[in-house]
């Protein structure tokens, strides 16, 4: 268990390089429960490669990162046990084609967590009624639109009571009118204090809905802040570059 004192993450000083290219550089950072950290940064700086590292589907070449005190570095502990706590969601849905909606929702609480058909079903009712798709539950994927889809996958990491929801640029594959109903699912796990780690080029929604935002570039996090002042008083020269292409 932890206490509220100590981080649910800290990275302590993660280096991740493929061959002879670096792509991160000694990186150190504390995530506490409730934080919504926004990470920014031009493509090929290392933001995706950073979130899959936390929870090890990038291998780290050197460094810690504890998750709820557990070094999950560690060749000895079993990173599959600390997944079940750390949902995640990609670009892509990933969701079963073969699979109903609710099938799709219920597999891995009643195969990894033991929970029964029942439970997990009002369970996945529960989330699907909290983001408007309960009448889609018997559907399969291929007959949702993306923004859709894309909030089911977001459905499918909650179904597992997650601690952290880690989210790689959830939106960047949604055609613009999709993207704000999953924004505004993301903005009310917010406002119900989960945790959350956001890559994303929605600057609109690290500004409004973010605790701090971090700007990575060429592997390093080169400035943080509360959104306010990010975004209105950069102090690095490359941020203010970034933020006068993208605002």
């Amino acid at each position: 268990m932890t206490d509220n004192t100590m981080p649910l993450i800290s990275v302590q000083n993660l280096c991740m390089q493929f061959g002879e290219k670096k792509v991160l550089n000694n990186i150190t950072v504390d995530i506490h429960k409730g934080d919504v950290v926004c990470v920014i940064g031009p493509s090929g700086s290392g933001k995706s490669t950073f979130l899959r590292c936390l929870n090890k589907l990038e291998e780290p070449t050197s460094g810690h990162i504890f998750f709820e005190g557990t070094d999950i570095c560690d060749p000895k502990t079993d990173i599959n046990i600390h997944r079940q706590k750390m949902g995640m969601v990609f670009q892509q849905f990933n969701l079963f084609p073969h699979m109903t909606i609710m099938k799709n929702l219920t597999v891995a609480p009643m195969k990894l967590q033991g929970v029964s058909q029942s439970d997990a079903e009002n369970h996945a009712m529960e989330l699907l009624n909290r983001v408007g798709l309960a009448d889609r539950a018997n559907d399969y994927p291929m007959q949702l639109s993306g923004g859709q889809q894309q909030r089911i996958a977001i459905v499918r990491a909650l179904c597992m009571n997650p601690d952290v929801m880690l989210f790689d640029e959830p939106t960047s594959a949604l055609d613009p009118e999709m993207v704000g109903e999953v924004l505004g699912v993301m903005k009310d796990l917010a406002s119900d204090n989960m945790t959350m780690v956001v890559v994303t080029h929605e600057m609109g929604f690290a500004r409004e809905v973010a605790t701090r935002v971090m700007f990575l570039d060429g592997g390093d996090f080169i400035e943080e802040n509360k959104p306010q002042e990010f975004f209105a008083n950069p102090q690095n020269e490359r941020l203010k570059s970034f933020l006068s292409k993208v605002l």
